[in-house]
């Protein structure tokens, strides 16, 4: 399921530049009308192994006026985001959430709040998509502990991507797919690196053009998901085109 969130601004909203955790604390803090359910996802989520994933995914803030000044990001007017989940009780209850509370950041709640709920599925098995929120995949040094950010000109990159589908996958559904899913960039379309900080890490992800191809139902779970690593702390969202 997805759910769209406009929100109109009564007073400009500064954020820090790289704002991911703030957005995801946001997210946390609405779910948080369930605590067990809220402290279930605190405590890792659905598990594959040591591996642990939240099962939901969100974009960028969008808004038509804002200025970058000092490493800060300001919006003006409104801003806007997305949620997915395969998971229809999390889109819920952060739509429930959001209707009844408002959207808090920092000290300043905004409750003047439109919102759009989508159960949009993959009907496809071969899709053209592009990032709406950037694409990061990784590998970390068990001795050193770390971590190597591969990029769209590694073969390394792809196979990553579907190493990350299975466990994902089997985490949620308690079973493995039958069959992987094959990720590449498009041809003669260009990728764009960018570098966030989340919480003291820095982060090496990529917007891009990819084509994508595998069972439907996987693409599907891919769109509600995220491709790649770190979906629930805003990255691997794409559209398809």
């Amino acid at each position: 399921m997805q759910l769209v969130v406009h929100i109109k601004l009564e007073e400009p909203l500064s954020l820090p530049i790289n704002y991911n955790h703030i957005l995801q604390a946001v997210i946390y803090r609405a779910l948080s009308i369930m605590p067990d359910y809220s402290q279930f996802l605190h405590a890792g989520g659905f598990t594959r192994g040591q591996r642990k994933y939240k099962i939901f995914q969100f974009s960028q803030l969008d808004g038509e006026e804002y200025k970058i000044r000092e490493k800060r990001i300001t919006f003006y007017s409104y801003v806007s985001f997305e949620v997915r989940s395969p998971e229809p009780l999390l889109i819920r209850l952060l739509a429930d959430s959001i209707w009844n509370e408002g959207i808090t950041f920092g000290e300043k709640t905004f409750t003047d709040i439109q919102m759009e709920l989508y159960d949009y599925t993959v009907e496809e098995s071969e899709l053209i998509i592009r990032m709406k929120s950037p694409l990061t995949v990784y590998s970390t040094d068990l001795e050193t502990n770390r971590s190597y950010y591969y990029n769209p000109e590694e073969p390394e990159f792809y196979e990553l991507v579907n190493d990350n589908f299975y466990r994902k996958y089997q985490a949620y559904y308690g079973v493995l797919p039958s069959s992987a899913v094959k990720m590449e960039k498009v041809e003669n379309s260009s990728t764009r690196k960018i570098v966030t900080r989340y919480k003291g890490s820095y982060i090496n992800a990529w917007y891009g053009t990819f084509q994508l191809k595998g069972k439907r139902k996987y693409l599907d779970f891919l769109y509600q998901t995220g491709v790649g690593s770190k979906n629930s702390q805003g990255f691997g969202m794409f559209e398809i085109i």
